[in-house]
């Protein structure tokens, strides 16, 4: 193609009226110039003209032959098509808008979705080559309470091996409280901010004084969260002290917005890594020893493998061991869920949820167009009988459909904010406040969604319309022109598949919806076996401050009796083994002061309690019932002896809620012993939803022992309670954790529960709605189709029963289809669920087989699909067979 060729056609493109113009000018040059040619021969001007006509050909043919040669034809069809689509829309609104609207709820919803995972997998902040960053980790600690790396052994690394340009260290996720208020700390070294390579908007990052290991600088740098939620934004918020542990530390800067470090989200503030002390008190005076993160930027021209390898060698070395086997693993570390895969198993059933509400919305699309097809069957005859191919009618309707899709991508991502906010709105209101001061924001989106968003709603409305269009063009011209139905242009096998699926998936949703609500009733009706009502947990482990604690709580008239337990109540009890001499049994363990038992309301059902003289390392227990069945399945267990001893092999004591990792939430050290049982206690479910299971084995301690958590019982309500010790306690401990009601936590399981069924309930309902919605219109439009054949059969002898039974049979079978595709496939997912692990563990709380749940989600179906197609039913019974007949 030379340049004047391709001049010619971007002013045909740009300039088409001129180049229609043009176009007949030289077509008519062309015949004028043959016209005269033939005078000249001596054929008169008007033979000569007709001549020349004949031997130029069909001057439209031509037309279309040199706009082909332009090279522009597809771009003058799409114009011409987009341009029809409008016309078409004008003369169709409420169609229009109904598509349009149907299609945006449901993919509205699945980007909600897809914008929460797109901020966890996909997005990044602007860290320079943050492809090259690294954790370094130890996987075969994962089940350790070791700390995989300390501050000595970072040093080391960076002194001897040569893999990383920069490494920092890191204590990340520390929650405590800072002049009174929560906030998410994470403590780096100096190194961190030459790491990432990013500066501060105000003031500076932390320097290498800063991060001295001989003391550092009390000293802070803001997060733009942490700078919006507790400074709002005072640009004079650098040289600001805020107090830690009654230390004054000194805000020096301000990070961009956005900015998040390498973690998912971002924290409130960064501090020296070497003041870790003063946010974590249980490993203050041993901070070298406290455990870190390693994370490095490898060196250019390495590979992951190859520094690997090199640190492999290097860790052996260092433990003194000859095990160099996958010793050390390199996890990248972007900002993003480490696990991707594993976020993505767990938004899939959301997904696959929020995706059902699109399939019903675009099965009601496709139904629509059906019926629009079979309407527009004269205008598509005569399209079809002045040439047009069938082939480019399908793309005129296809056009239309992509059309309506990018509207309906418009309306979806407005869905979707307006969802988003809803969502977080309704999470900040009933949240608990004793979990925390907790800020959710609406995540932003960016062009991934906006990409994701026109992708699916291409793909979805012009998956459901390729079948009306192809249905829409299987007609014979001749008769569409004498204006009959074409028989074979009824879909009515298309149209059953459809409402098949419509039902088929309200029925899977509105079965999880009921699962969800008898569990949540269950749920309500569980018995913990602590007692909640009027019980307080208090983090408490600062052990500078604890007689004060102990003091001000002994003082209080609100406080009944308080009760010391390590480790921290909330977290799954140490694993250990009890042994009697005929083989080990597997129990859990924990320490509690003589109150425990009293404070918690957990009955003693042989023998007694702990006296206040039995403290640490007494050579006492107090078992539960089925530990005891257990050990002694023949005899009374009190006054008979055991050895104890840990499980090196568990993991000892994850904490479930609990604010300072590390600090004495996990296990307590417990050295092999041989003990007494002075007491049977009655065994205690625990909470469900935070996996926590009560003890089957108490040792003894004393509140005021190291490392100790408290729990209180208090008189009066107990949320105000709370509030007036969090006040007081405060006062003593700035620093101090979380004070939860027992209450909030065993209502934890029913407000998740309660959450899915909302969830699920306002999906189902929607689903529902549209089925019945569709059914309603299929139905309305097969009444308005078939009025000269319901009216025959009336003046023939049929009753309006068995009219009515006629209409309705239509809508039977593929009712009746979508109801046990959807009860079966529910009923396969529960079986599946209940084969794995996580699924066994889910299926003690959320009744997954419910048959009750199951029964009424088809019958609320059932019901709501025959009062759907019994209007359209009657009212074909009232039709007027004499009227009917009378028309053409």
């Amino acid at each position: 193609m030379n340049l004047r060729d391709l001049t010619f056609r971007v002013r045909a493109l740009l300039l088409p009226n001129r180049a229609e113009r043009d176009l007949d000018d030289e077509l008519q040059f062309h015949i004028e110039r043959e016209t005269r040619k033939l005078i000249e021969e001596g054929v008169s001007a008007a033979e000569a003209r007709t001549q020349a006509r004949a031997r130029f050909g069909s001057v439209t043919v031509t037309a279309d032959e040199c706009r082909d040669e332009r090279g522009t034809a597809l771009i003058d069809n799409t114009i011409g098509d987009l341009q029809y689509a409008l016309r078409t829309f004008r003369r169709a609104p409420l169609a229009t808008i109904t598509i349009v609207i149907t299609v945006a709820i449901g993919l509205g919803l699945v980007a909600v979705l897809f914008t929460v995972l797109n901020v966890l997998l996909f997005r990044t902040d602007a860290v320079p080559d943050i492809t090259e960053i690294y954790a370094v980790e130890r996987p075969q600690q994962a089940n350790s309470d070791l700390p995989q790396f300390t501050r000595q052994r970072f040093e080391a690394l960076r002194s001897d091996t040569n893999v990383f340009t920069e490494a920092y260290a890191a204590v990340n996720e520390i929650d405590l409280r800072i002049d009174g208020r929560m906030m998410a700390v994470n403590l780096v070294s100096a190194s961190f901010f030459r790491l990432v390579r990013v500066n501060p908007i105000i003031g500076r990052a932390l320097s290498a004084t800063d991060d001295d290991r001989a003391g550092g600088n009390p000293v802070l740098v803001l997060s733009d969260k942490g700078w919006q939620r507790y400074f709002n934004r005072d640009p004079n918020v650098i040289g600001r002290t805020v107090l830690v542990a009654g230390a004054p530390f000194a805000i020096v800067g301000v990070m961009p917005e956005g900015f998040r470090g390498l973690e998912v989200s971002a924290p409130d503030l960064w501090a020296p890594l070497a003041r870790v002390g003063d946010f974590v008190p249980a490993v203050r005076g041993a901070e070298d020893k406290a455990g870190i993160e390693i994370i490095g930027r490898l060196k250019p021209g390495l590979s992951r493998e190859s520094a690997r390898a090199q640190l492999a060698v290097w860790d052996s070395n260092q433990s003194r061991t000859t095990d160099r086997t996958m010793s050390i693993e390199l996890v990248p570390r972007r900002g993003t869920v480490p696990q991707p895969l594993e976020a993505v198993a767990l938004f899939t059933p959301l997904f696959i949820a929020f995706g059902l509400i699109l399939l019903i919305g675009c099965a009601n699309v496709a139904v629509l167009l059906l019926a629009r097809g079979v309407a527009r069957q004269r205008e598509i005859g005569i399209r079809l009988s002045i040439g047009a191919s069938r082939r480019r009618i399908v793309r005129q309707l296809l056009t239309e459909s992509v059309m309506l899709a990018l509207a309906a991508a418009a309306g979806g991502y407005v869905v979707s904010r307006l969802a988003l906010e809803g969502a977080v709105y309704w999470a900040m209101r009933t949240m608990p406040v004793d979990l925390g001061d907790v800020t959710l924001s609406v995540p932003d989106a960016d062009w991934r969604v906006a990409l994701f968003l026109v992708v699916s709603a291409i793909v979805a409305t012009a998956f459901f319309a390729l079948m009306p269009a192809l249905q829409a063009t299987r007609v014979e011209p001749v008769r569409t022109l004498r204006g009959e139905l074409v028989n074979g242009a009824r879909p009515g096998h298309a149209r059953n598949i459809l409402i098949g699926v419509q039902v088929f998936a309200s029925a899977l949703l509105l079965i999880c919806s009921a699962i969800f609500l008898r569990s949540a009733i269950a749920s309500s009706r569980f018995n913990s076996g602590f007692r909640t009502a009027d019980t307080l947990s208090i983090d408490a482990i600062n052990d500078n401050t604890r007689d004060a604690m102990l003091r001000a709580l002994g003082s209080d008239p609100i406080v009944m009796a308080v009760a010391g337990v390590r480790p921290f109540l909330l977290a799954r009890p140490p694993r250990a083994f009890g042994d009697v001499g005929a083989g080990k049994v597997a129990l859990s363990y924990k320490y509690v002061s003589a109150e425990y038992f009293d404070v918690l309301g957990i009955p003693i059902v042989r023998g007694r309690a702990f006296t206040t003289a039995e403290r640490d390392e007494h050579p006492v227990a107090v078992v539960s019932e089925s530990i005891a069945r257990a050990l002694w399945p023949n005899g009374d267990s009190v006054g008979k002896t055991f050895r104890i001893e840990p499980d090196l092999n568990a993991r000892q004591g994850g904490a479930i809620l609990t604010i300072n990792p590390g600090a004495g939430a996990g296990g307590a050290p417990l050295t092999p012993r041989t003990v007494t049982v002075v007491g049977v206690s009655k065994d205690v479910a625990g909470f469900r939803m935070t996996d926590v299971k009560e003890a089957g084995v108490f040792l003894p301690t004393s509140r005021d022992a190291p490392k100790t958590f408290l729990v209180a019982r208090i008189q009066g309500d107990a949320d105000l309670a709370r509030q007036t010790l969090l006040e007081r306690l405060t006062r003593i401990d700035p620093n101090m954790g979380k004070i939860i009601t027992l209450r909030t936590v065993a209502r934890l399981e029913s407000f998740f529960l309660t959450t899915g069924f909302s969830v699920s309930v306002i999906l189902g309902g929607l689903a529902l709605l549209l089925t019945v919605s569709g059914l309603f219109s299929v139905l309305s439009y097969l009444v308005e189709q078939r009025t000269k054949e319901i009216g025959v059969r009336i003046a023939l002898g049929a009753s309006s029963r068995k009219v009515t039974q006629l209409m309705l049979a239509q809508t039977t079978r593929p009712v009746l289809f979508g109801l046990l595709a959807g009860a079966g496939l529910a009923a396969s997912l529960a079986r599946l669920v209940l084969a794995t692990e996580l699924g066994a563990m889910i299926a003690t709380i959320v009744h997954v087989t419910d048959p009750v749940a199951y029964l009424a989600s088809l019958l609320v179906i059932v019901v709501a699909c025959l009062c759907a197609a019994w209007i359209p039913a009657s009212r074909a019974a009232q039709v007027d067979p004499m009227n009917t007949l009378r028309q053409e």
